[in-house]
């Protein structure tokens, strides 16, 4: 029975503790035995223990797999234990020492100690005798005879508010003011990690909200029929809202609305069922019940007309005052931009006067400098004209050689080569040398060629 009980929690844990994948595991064993005298005998081992289960029971809470009867929120003392047994060792023996230690660090806080802290303003206090503090009373009279302690877990609605305020500062077309039905439709199924709140979990998301986030909460405001209980969101975070007559008027003018739209569906749907009827019945030969049918769907498309029309101007009222929430929001944009912009020419000193004063000055300047550069121009000793020098640089250029009649450079004789000059003397020397022998007749040869 246990087992199937929590097989949620004991998938997670599977899934996310590496000890309880391990059936007999030594260290869990450990954690599942009265580890509280270690405290005293090895203290690091027992705050390694309480740190161990302290992370096990918030995650598990956070994830929608541990919490109470009545409560997503809410861990029992007394049953903590039997959601974590296991079939072979068992229950954990020291959870009491662990549950401790998170109180005193106010992870965990009482239910009574909660509604206590983070009391409800006195507006809807009426509605909370009647509702919670009843409730309450019974719970408590039963926890008297089942001597039972029952834990907020204080970092989920922690975690859980921050959450809801994020939603709704992040998105856009988020309506500040939401009556309780609006706020559970948004905020208590498969909102935070697929965690499903109780009423009594929303009740106390709202407590919270209300006392460290500035929520406005407000009940019996008067709607189309009966009353609801609204909360209105500040207009940004670190404020507080605060709930007006206005407010309440457009959760009037919204609930009629509503109501209106829920009757014109219904007429509309009553309407093509006595089409369909008198069709039916004029086929099968009832002219009379056909006739019948189609008198009360004339009936009934009158009244939808009039709904249709009353809803319309409901709709106009609706958008006129948003229309108007935003032209005021503009405006005092428009004013906050010309204070601020005000302020800055106040403090810098940034004044028609001072602006005036500042292009004199440059005037001054400049007026200053021409008369500097006049004086250079007068100072200035050189005893040479500009057009003299001109003309002059003109007869030099008339009087200078055309490049084609400048003669061209001779090129030196080339160097002699030691090599050449050489050859030529043993050449000089056989010359000579052939002169001095003596001359004879003419060779068979010289003659042919004479």
């Amino acid at each position: 029975m246990a087992t199937k009980k929590h097989s949620k929690l004991k998938d997670f844990l599977s899934a996310s503790f590496t000890e309880f994948n391990e059936q007999n595991s030594e260290r869990l064993k450990a954690l599942y035995s009265d580890f509280s005298k270690l405290s005293l005998l090895n203290k690091y081992a027992y705050d390694t223990n309480v740190s161990y289960w302290r992370r096990v029971i918030l995650d598990s809470n956070q994830q929608g797999c541990l919490g109470s009867r009545e409560f997503a929120t809410v861990i029992e003392k007394d049953t903590l234990p039997e959601k974590f047994q296991r079939p072979v060792i068992g229950r954990p023996l020291a959870l009491d020492c662990v549950l401790d230690t998170m109180e005193r660090q106010e992870e965990l806080i009482t239910l009574e100690n909660f509604n206590t802290r983070f009391s409800p303003p006195a507006t809807w206090l009426g509605w909370m005798v009647d509702t919670v503090v009843k409730n309450a009373w019974q719970f408590r009279w039963r926890n008297t005879v089942q001597h039972e302690t029952r834990y907020v877990v204080l970092p989920t609605v922690k975690a859980l508010s921050q959450a809801v305020l994020r939603h709704h500062y992040e998105t856009p077309s988020a309506d500040p003011i939401l009556t309780l039905t609006q706020f559970k439709s948004n905020y208590s199924r498969d909102f935070f990690n697929d965690m499903e709140l109780t009423d009594d979990d929303v009740m106390l998301l709202l407590r919270y909200l209300h006392s460290q986030h500035g929520v406005a909460l407000a009940n019996n405001v008067q709607g189309y029929g009966t009353t609801y209980m609204v909360i209105k969101f500040p207009s940004r975070e670190g404020e507080v809202a605060t709930m007006t007559q206005h407010d309440k008027s457009i959760v009037s003018i919204r609930t009629t609305c509503q109501a209106l739209s829920v009757q014109v569906d219904e007429l509309q749907r009553k309407s093509e069922e006595l089409h369909k009827e008198s069709l039916e019945e004029k086929r099968l030969g009832h002219t009379a019940k056909a006739l019948y049918c189609l008198k009360r769907k004339k009936n009934l498309q009158q009244i939808l007309e009039r709904r249709l029309q009353s809803l319309e101007t409901m709709d106009n009222i609706l958008l006129k005052i948003q229309t108007s929430k935003d032209d005021l929001q503009v405006v005092q944009a428009f004013n906050m931009g010309a204070d601020t912009l005000r302020d800055i020419l106040g403090s810098d000193g940034l004044t028609l006067e001072s602006v005036d004063e500042a292009m004199q000055n440059i005037q001054s300047a400049f007026e200053d400098q021409k008369e500097i550069e006049e004086a250079m121009k007068m100072g200035d000793i050189s005893e040479y004209a500009d057009e003299d020098l001109e003309d002059e640089l003109s007869q030099l250029i008339r009087e200078s050689p055309s490049p084609a009649s400048i003669p061209l450079p001779v090129s030196p004789p080339p160097v002699p080569d030691t090599n050449v000059n050489s050859e030529l003397s043993r050449l000089n020397q056989m010359f000579s040398s052939v002169k001095n022998v003596p001359r004879q007749g003419p060779s068979q040869k010289e003659k042919e060629y004479a």
